[in-house]
């Protein structure tokens, strides 16, 4: 009951700050509307659902991990010293923290499907879209648990490059923006490793109809329960400083 409030209560303070919310949501948005527009469909002659799902699991990661940049803004106004005064665990305050930016991350999504399906003719059934949106949004847990982690372990100077370098650099070498088929073998092997090139071509064996690939279920298992383990490990030693 209390972590349903408390994620409640989190929500709330961050539907106050518009900043956040636009700048999460538009710039994904964008985005995609640049590539889709100007790069991919004009090489293709047509829209590319692949490409609105890797753009679509950007700007969920965009959401999760920059939310950590909050938490750092948190423990520099004494906002989560006063948190542990209250009957909330650790684990309530992380699961609160990390849930409230899973669930605002549902409208980057939202935005990247409307532009996907009314403005560049993506078509796909609506069990297809269910699928894609759920396994992009659940596929984002691990983001989240990083962003926390992070924001527990860097100050609100360092906080926001270590975020926009996560998500850059996950983005990028993950093949949300480009698809790794034509990336170099070298960066090709290192892609493999990420948890947001598993992420993707998870969304993408959906859409080419087939089962999701257990090596991917397997790896972004991994380096979910990796994360969760340093989002602990970071709360932890904070609370001890």
């Amino acid at each position: 009951m209390l972590t349903r409030h408390y994620i409640f209560f989190e929500l709330g303070r961050l539907r106050r700050d518009p900043k956040f919310v636009v700048l999460t949501v538009a710039v994904p948005a964008m985005l995609y509307l640049l590539i889709s527009t100007t790069g991919h469909k004009a090489a293709t002659g047509g829209a590319d659902a692949g490409v609105m799902a890797g753009m679509a699991c950007y700007g969920v990661l965009m959401v999760t991990i920059t939310n950590g940049v909050n938490v750092t803004l948190d423990r520099n106004i004494g906002w989560i010293a006063q948190l542990r005064t209250t009957p909330l665990r650790a684990p309530q305050i992380l699961i609160g923290k990390a849930v409230s930016g899973l669930l605002l991350s549902l409208l980057s999504l939202l935005a990247i499907f409307l532009i996907g399906g009314l403005a560049q003719g993506v078509e796909l059934s609506g069990t297809q879209w269910l699928e894609i949106g759920a396994i992009i949004w659940l596929g984002s847990l691990p983001f989240a648990l990083l962003g926390m982690a992070l924001g527990f372990l860097t100050s609100p100077t360092t906080g926001g490059p270590a975020v926009m370098a996560c998500v850059i650099g996950m983005s990028a070498l993950g093949g949300l923006w480009i698809p790794t088929r034509l990336f170099p073998d070298t960066l090709q092997h290192i892609s493999k490793a990420l948890p947001t090139s598993r992420w993707a071509h998870l969304s993408q064996a959906l859409l080419d109809g087939g089962a999701s690939p257990l090596s991917d279920l397997l790896v972004l298992g991994g380096w979910t329960l990796g994360f969760a383990l340093l989002a602990g490990f970071a709360f932890r030693r904070d609370a001890a400083h």
